[in-house]
């Protein structure tokens, strides 16, 4: 008998309006090839659990240092909180976390069979029924767990749940050509389109994801650009431009822009990890953001597309 996939899910977020048609149940797998410096869920780079501090909720018992087999957490209690864990010496077996009382140290990522997965997110059936919504699988890169993605896509789809992937598009052929009977949209990002710049603000040539773009199409499945606005990094109007021509390249007559946030910032301290655009305002915090992403959505509609703005 073949053993059942599994996956590494760091979330489960229901209600979700933003990823998909109708209301949406998002699946977080951890996992990911980019390193993309605007990355907005960094614990879902590592296809692996790790542990995080939340400093604001730690009571200073010290049931965690009793509790951690290694050592690995900071006797002094009063320690800044990325020095709080010896992240070195840490295994992440999750004993500092089941002693916590207030949630201060948290496990993230935790291990799904298919059939688990797949019992969480039929508990919304019926929103999706009402509204047209489903299941979203997202990251991280969500394919780079191709077994699990495609058996939980398969299991979606073969219950009449329309399912969409959130996907940087940096996979195999292969691993796209295996999900797509069973996916009915893609969700598909294009950070940048020159292949050096991309490489600068996320590790690696978007040569593979232009692609794999042409390949989905053409193959026939159904797919909306997203395009992250990054002030300073990708917002200018050449890119953009560029975007709207690989856009009609598609066929594809309409694209999702997705202003920069600061939502996940508190994530990187959490996870003892630098952040080098802490600085960097939102673009939905200041009438100059807000006029920032006018001026993008413009200049996309302006080639003739049509512009939805993300959340």
């Amino acid at each position: 008998m073949q053993e059942e996939a599994r996956g590494l899910v760091f979330d489960v977020q229901r209600y979700s309006i933003h990823d998909g048609p109708g209301i949406r149940t998002l699946v977080f797998l951890k996992g990911c090839p980019l390193r993309c410096l605007w990355c907005c869920n960094p614990e879902s780079q590592r296809a692996a659990p790790e542990v995080e501090f939340r400093a604001s909720l730690c009571q200073r018992c010290g049931r965690c240092l009793a509790a951690c087999p290694l050592g690995a957490i900071n006797p002094d209690l009063a320690a800044p909180p990325a020095a709080k864990i010896d992240r070195g010496r840490c295994d992440v077996c999750g004993a500092c976390a089941a002693a916590c009382p207030n949630g201060a140290l948290r496990l993230v990522g935790r291990w799904l069979t298919v059939s688990q997965a797949l019992a969480e997110v039929q508990r919304d059936a019926a929103y999706y029924r009402r509204s047209g919504g489903g299941v979203t699988l997202s990251g991280g890169e969500p394919l780079a767990q191709p077994a699990f993605a495609a058996a939980l896509l398969r299991a979606c789809y073969e219950r009449n749940i329309h399912t969409a992937v959130e996907t940087t598009g940096f996979v195999a052929w292969g691993t796209l050509a295996k999900v797509l009977p069973f996916t009915d949209l893609f969700l598909y990002d294009l950070k940048h389109v020159d292949p050096r710049v991309h490489a600068g603000l996320t590790g690696v040539s978007n040569a593979l994801i232009l692609d794999n773009a042409r390949r989905l199409v053409a193959a026939g499945a159904a797919l909306t650009l997203r395009l992250p606005l990054i002030p300073g990094y990708n917002a200018d109007e050449a890119n953009l431009a560029a975007a709207a021509q690989f856009a009609g390249e598609l066929g594809i007559g309409e694209v999702h822009l997705m202003p920069f946030h600061q939502l996940g910032k508190d994530k990187y301290g959490r996870l003892g990890l630098d952040y080098t655009l802490g600085a960097l305002t939102g673009l939905r915090d200041t009438a100059a953001g807000l006029a920032e992403i006018r001026r993008a959505r413009d200049t996309l509609a302006e080639r003739g597309l049509q512009v939805h703005v993300g959340g």
